[in-house]
């Protein structure tokens, strides 16, 4: 009985000492197994989470692929001393082609579409996206390639103007709009650590960088046009206003980098004073310099017309002058479109369309209208027409002409002041007065309705004693007759 005793006594102290043993060693071997199970989670592409109870661990989340999710159940049913893992590792939907788009809109702003591989891949692209991010949806798929062609790309957009940066399988297509030669090196060089062949490129550039060099074209019946490309700054109303035109046509790009030339040329201010005379006109600027072709209409003196622009441009402006005819049939219209005035072509001539009662008085008081405010001016000492003189004669000649239809008759009178030897200044003014009137002939005017005389100095109307007087007597004058 007491052998009995003994036996049972004994194996209560060893059921009590197997107690007292589990209860210290169920915890470490419980982190021991929660140790295995979160290295085999690290490792997972997703990071799924791992939860230790006993030695049971309970599994969740995402993987990547069936042999990821097998490769993982695996590892986690080879944790020592696990008893059992619960749970399911859902697949992440696979795509392919796997893409990636991102894109940058004119004002800046960034936008993104497609797919992204891992929550890590979104947070690293969330400092340059932000809530763009969230915006692309969890894939698998991705080739290794992918997330650094993404980088680049928005690296890329960066220096851009606006564009989209397209990446599939790991190729990446960088399309927009870049500023200049300056910007497309910026976006090359975001690119540079990229494979060979992994990139494709359709930029367009704003500016392609040449110099500026343009071209303005001008014709009294249809107007001006600017077309080539324009300095940075320059505009077209300003040359337009330059030129004394209320418009000019724009068919021209602008230089949106380079040297800014905020101001006109100083060339179009000379040509301004020229613009009524003009029946065409080409205005080249370029790397090359400055270059004017111009065409004036009949009875125009290329020579003198020559010097006097030559001097006002200056050595650096290449000139050439033309006389030109009209294709027009006698007697047609048009509507001069520096001056803004009609005119009706005569005998070759473009005059103006004068409209009034052709009467003495009348006639008298528009021939007195034309030369008041200007005259017909010669070469010095030289019966020689002056470059400006053709357009106060073609003014006067539209007076005349229709005066001269109704019967009355015209004396063309020329003055001289009173330097030099009188008989001298008669002969003088009778030349002057004949150049006059057969220029008025030429352009229409019957013969047989006008005579010259010549009044030299006798007729002064201002004080011969100063340069004002003297420009003054200088002058041409119309007396009409029955």
């Amino acid at each position: 009985m007491r052998k009995v005793l003994g036996i049972g006594v004994m194996l209560l102290g060893v059921a009590v000492l197997g107690l007292w043993a589990n209860s210290h060693e169920a915890p470490a071997l419980q982190s021991r197994i929660a140790a295995g199970a979160a290295q085999v989670a690290g490792g997972s592409v997703h990071g799924i989470s791992t939860m230790v109870s006993g030695r049971d661990i309970n599994i969740a989340g995402l993987a990547d692929s069936a042999a990821e999710r097998d490769a993982l159940m695996a590892a986690l049913n080879n944790v020592p001393g696990r008893r059992v893992v619960r749970g399911e590792l859902q697949l992440l939907p696979a795509v392919s082609p796997f893409e990636t788009a991102v894109f940058k809109s004119a004002e800046g702003g960034l936008s993104a579409s497609g797919h992204v591989p891992t929550e890590k891949a979104r947070a690293l692209l969330t400092p340059a996206l932000g809530e763009a991010a969230s915006a692309l949806v969890l894939a698998s798929g991705a080739p290794e390639g992918q997330m650094p062609a993404v980088i680049a790309g928005i690296a890329a957009l960066g220096p851009m103007i606006s564009g989209a940066a397209e990446v599939s399988d790991g190729k990446l297509h960088v399309s927009g709009d870049v500023l200049g030669p300056g910007e497309r090196g910026a976006v090359l060089l975001a690119l540079a650590g990229l494979p060979e062949g992994a990139v494709s490129l359709d930029l367009t550039l704003r500016d392609d960088g040449t110099p500026p060099d343009w071209t303005l074209d001008y014709s009294a019946m249809q107007g001006a046009v600017l077309t080539g490309k324009l300095p940075k700054g320059l505009e077209v109303a300003a040359v337009a206003g330059a030129l004394g035109l209320a418009r000019i046509d724009n068919e021209a790009k602008s230089a949106l980098i380079g040297e800014p030339m905020p101001e006109v040329p100083a060339i179009f201010g000379i040509l301004k004073g020229w613009m009524a005379d003009f029946e065409r006109l080409r205005v080249r600027i370029g790397p090359g310099g400055s270059r004017i072709e111009a065409g004036f209409g009949a009875g125009a003196d290329r020579e003198l017309i020559s010097g006097r622009l030559a001097e006002a441009l200056g050595p650096d402006v290449a000139l050439d002058i033309d006389v030109v005819e009209s294709e027009a049939p006698e007697g047609a219209e048009r509507m001069n479109a520096a001056t803004g005035q009609a005119e009706r072509l005569s005998a070759g001539y473009w005059l103006p369309v004068a409209s009034f009662a052709a009467d003495r008085a009348s006639c008298q008081a528009q021939a007195e209208n034309v030369l008041e405010g200007t005259t017909v001016n010669f070469v010095t000492g030289s019966d020689r027409l002056d470059a400006d003189a053709q357009r106060v004669l073609n003014r006067l000649a539209a007076v005349i002409a229709p005066c001269a239809a109704v019967g009355l008759k015209a004396e063309i009178g020329g003055h001289t002041d009173a330097s030099g030897d009188p008989l001298g200044n008669i002969a003088l003014s009778q030349r002057r007065a004949e150049a006059v009137r057969a220029a008025l002939v030429a352009r229409g005017v019957p013969a047989a309705m006008l005579r010259a005389w010549g009044y030299g100095a006798s007729r002064p109307v201002a004080d011969n004693a100063t340069d004002e007087g003297r420009a003054r007597n200088r002058r041409t004058t119309v007396l009409w007759s029955e």
